[in-house]
C-alpha cells in the first residue's frame, strides 16, 4: 500500500465511520423516543427513518448502522496500523510487511457485496432511499477501488499468513489495546441498543422517564379524527391503512402483532384492529390514476383475497395474511390468486373478486378523505401515526396503555 492509498483510504474509512455513527444515532433515537423526527426525513422517496425501521434495519438482531461502525474502524485500524511501501524497509509498524493493502482490499469486497445487497433492498423493495446509508456507499466504493488499485492478487497469499500477522500485530500492546477497544465498544455499543419492541437495556434513569412524560404530552396534544368506525365495544380502536405489498406495512405487522396478542390476553376486547385497504396499484386505487409512489403489481389481487379470506373465519383470515406479508417480493395477481384458492379452498377467485372491488374502492375513498399519501398510516382513537416514519412497537404499545388508561379515568 502505498503512502497517498493508505491516505485516502484513511479519509473514507473517516468518512464513512462518520456517517454511519449518524445512522447508528439515528436509529437509536428512532428506537426511544417517539417523538424524534429524523433530520434526513425529506421526503417518501428519500425517508432514512422507514430504512432503519425496516426488516433490513437489522441483521440478526445486529443494527446494520451499527455493523457499519465497526466495518470503517477495522479499516482505518488496519490502514492506519500498515506501513506504506515506501517506508517498509525502515519502518517499526507491528504490521510492518504484512499486505495492508490486500487485507483491506478483501474487507472492502465484502463490504461492497453488503451495500449491494443493501442499495437493492433500499431501491427496488422499500421503494426508500437513505441519503445518510448513500454516504456509507461512497466511502465503501471507493475504499475498494483505492485498495483494489494496490496490490490485490497479494489477497491470495491472505488465510496462510493470517495467523503469523495477527500474532505479530498483537506483540505490540498498543495494537492489541487498540484491538480491544474496537471489539469491546461494539459489543457495549451492541448491548445496549435497544431490540425492536423493547427497551433498552439499562436500567430506567430521569432521563427516559423524562422522555415516556414528553412522549404522553404530546401524544395527548395531538387531534383527533373521527373516522366513523364503530368501536364495538371497545376503549381503543387502532385503524390501519394497508398494503399488502408494501415493506413497511409488513414490518409493522410483525412488530404489533404481538403488542395486539397482549391486550387480547389482559383487556379483552378492549382494543380493535381495523384494516382498511390502501393498494398501491391504479386498477383499484383511484388516487394513483396519474402516477406517483410505487407500483405493486398484486396488490390489489392481495387486498381481495384478505377479505376472501374473512368469509371463512378467523384461522383461514390469519392464514391469508400471514402468506401475503411472508411473500411480498413475489407478489402478482396470479401468485396471489393460486395461493388464495390453494389455501380457502375454491376456485372462483376471478368472480370473487370482482365482488369484493367496490369494497376496496370504499376504503380508497376513505383514505383520499383522510388524505393518506403513505403505507402505513395508522390511527390509534383517531390519533395519526405519521405514515413517514415507523413507530417502534413499545411506543405503539404505550400509546395503546395510555388510551386504556384514559378510559379508565387514570
Amino acid at each position: 500500500m502505498s503512502a497517498r492509498s493508505r491516505l485516502i483510504i484513511l479519509g473514507l474509512a473517516l468518512l464513512g465511520f462518520g456517517f454511519a455513527s449518524y445512522s447508528a444515532w439515528v436509529h437509536y433515537k428512532l428506537m426511544t423516543d417517539a417523538a424524534f423526527q429524523s433530520p434526513c426525513d425529506i421526503n417518501s422517496t428519500f425517508n432514512c427513518s422507514q430504512v432503519y425501521l425496516s426488516r433490513y434495519g437489522a441483521v440478526a438482531g445486529v443494527p446494520v448502522a451499527l455493523a457499519g461502525v465497526f466495518w470503517f474502524a477495522l479499516v482505518g485500524l488496519v490502514a492506519w496500523l500498515s506501513t506504506p511501501r515506501a517506508a517498509s524497509s525502515s519502518s517499526t509498524s507491528s504490521i510492518s510487511g504484512a499486505p495492508g493493502g490486500a487485507y483491506v482490499f478483501a474487507l472492502s469486497t465484502i463490504g461492497l457485496a453488503v451495500i449491494l445487497y443493501l442499495g437493492y433492498t433500499s431501491w427496488f423493495v422499500l421503494k426508500t432511499a437513505c441519503v445518510l446509508c448513500l454516504g456509507t456507499y461512497v466511502a465503501v466504493i471507493g475504499i475498494f477501488i483505492v485498495s483494489g488499485a494496490t496490490a490485490p492478487g497479494s489477497v491470495t497469499q491472505l488465510p496462510g499468513r493470517l495467523v503469523g500477522d495477527l500474532t505479530k500485530a498483537f506483540r505490540d500492546p498498543f495494537v492489541l489495546v487498540l484491538t480491544l477497544l474496537l471489539f469491546g465498544g461494539s459489543a457495549y455499543a451492541l448491548s445496549v441498543f435497544p431490540k425492536e419492541g423493547t427497551r433498552p437495556a439499562s436500567p430506567v434513569s430521569a432521563a427516559s422517564a423524562q422522555s415516556d412524560l414528553d412522549f404522553k404530552t404530546a401524544w395527548f396534544r395531538q387531534p383527533r379524527v373521527d373516522l366513523g368506525i364503530p368501536a364495538d365495544g371497545a376503549k381503543v380502536v387502532v385503524v390501519k391503512f394497508n398494503d399488502f405489498q408494501c415493506p413497511p406495512c409488513g414490518q409493522t405487522y410483525e412488530w404489533y402483532k404481538p403488542v395486539l396478542e397482549k391486550f387480547a390476553q389482559t383487556d379483552p376486547g378492549a382494543v380493535k384492529m381495523v384494516l382498511k385497504d390502501w393498494p398501491w396499484n391504479s386498477k383499484c386505487n383511484f388516487t394513483l390514476s396519474g402516477g406517483g409512489g410505487p407500483n405493486h403489481p398484486g396488490a390489489c389481487e392481495a387486498a381481495a383475497a384478505f377479505r376472501m379470506a374473512r368469509d371463512f373465519g378467523p384461522a383461514k383470515t390469519l392464514e391469508m395474511e400471514e402468506w401475503l406479508y411472508s411473500n411480498q417480493l413475489t407478489l402478482a395477481p396470479d401468485t396471489v390468486k393460486s395461493a388464495a384458492q390453494r389455501i380457502l379452498g375454491f376456485t372462483d377467485f376471478d368472480q370473487r373478486y370482482v365482488a369484493k372491488l367496490p369494497d376496496i374502492k370504499k376504503d380508497v375513498a376513505d383514505g383520499a378523505a383522510l388524505r393518506i399519501n403513505g403505507t402505513p398510516t395508522l390511527f390509534i382513537n383517531g390519533v395519526r401515526v405519521v405514515s413517514q416514519g415507523l413507530m417502534p412497537a413499545s411506543y405503539f404499545e404505550q400509546a395503546i396503555q395510555f388510551e386504556l388508561n384514559k378510559a379508565a379515568g387514570k
